[in-house]
């Protein structure tokens, strides 16, 4: 029970409470977006596609109330509807709001592993959410209903899934999108440690060089928590942090 209770507002940052709780959509470059949302206790940093017929949600956001908020947030910039959300892992903040997408008629994508975990995992995690916060809405699970054993594109290829192994939760995944040049990093790439439960301490830095190995040439990169624009230079801070934190950690044998 212990993994399955990180899944609730520690997620990704362990930050506390927002003061004014609210959805803001900025403009990021080209057609993409950039969504934060500092409902509950973990302020976290969503991405929107607005594609050539459709819109893509990338991050389901925290519940169908966030979701619905969001929705509205994106019918100010575009008429277009939303087809596509993707849940990139399986924790309230990145598939909360799948219910309401699915309301409208939005496809929930994910990897297969994300569609098992969140199977797995929904009313343990939505049971221990409501401990912390009662107005946590207590619902069952919207699974995904278009899954990829592993990395998938969408809007023609214009945006990019990508899996490369386990690091802050098992399914994690990246977002690309190559035109613009922005990755969107989620849970796996922020400007501090967060939250490490779901964490695999040796995988996570394996999975960050794979990324850099495949040199996709992005400039910005959206990170899942805290200030959400960065550079590629996020991806070595990330690193850093993750090797003092080894060194830090007790029984490690790079223990001080």
């Amino acid at each position: 029970m212990k993994a399955v209770v990180i899944g609730l507002f520690a997620l990704c940052s362990g930050a506390a409470a927002a003061e004014h709780q609210q959805i803001t959509l900025s403009h990021v470059r080209g057609n993409v977006y950039v969504v934060e949302d500092d409902y509950y206790l973990s302020k976290e940093n969503s991405a929107v596609y607005i594609g050539n017929t459709f819109v893509t949600v990338i991050g389901a956001t925290w519940t169908p109330d966030t979701a619905r908020l969001l929705a509205s947030e994106v019918a100010k910039i575009t008429q277009k509807p939303i087809k596509e959300v993707i849940d990139t892992n399986y924790n309230l903040d990145r598939a909360g709001g799948n219910a309401y997408f699915k309301s409208i008629g939005a496809k929930i994508i994910s990897t297969a592993m994300t569609h098992d975990l969140l199977q797995r995992d929904w009313d343990a995690m939505v049971r221990e959410a409501r401990k912390s916060y009662s107005a946590y809405p207590s619902s069952p699970v919207t699974p995904p209903d278009t899954t990829f054993p592993g990395d998938f594109a969408l809007q023609g290829g214009r945006v990019k899934g990508i899996y490369l192994g386990p690091s802050h939760a098992p399914d994690d995944i990246f977002v690309y999108f190559p035109e613009e040049k922005v990755l969107y990093g989620g849970c796996i790439l922020k400007e501090q440690l967060g939250n490490l439960e779901l964490a695999n301490l040796v995988e996570y830095p394996k999975t960050l060089r794979k990324l850099k190995q495949l040199d996709l040439g992005y400039s910005t990169i959206i990170a899942g928590h805290w200030s959400p624009i960065h550079g590629p230079e996020l991806v070595d801070q990330y690193l850093r942090l993750l090797a003092l934190n080894e060194r830090q950690r007790p029984g490690s044998r790079h223990a001080e």
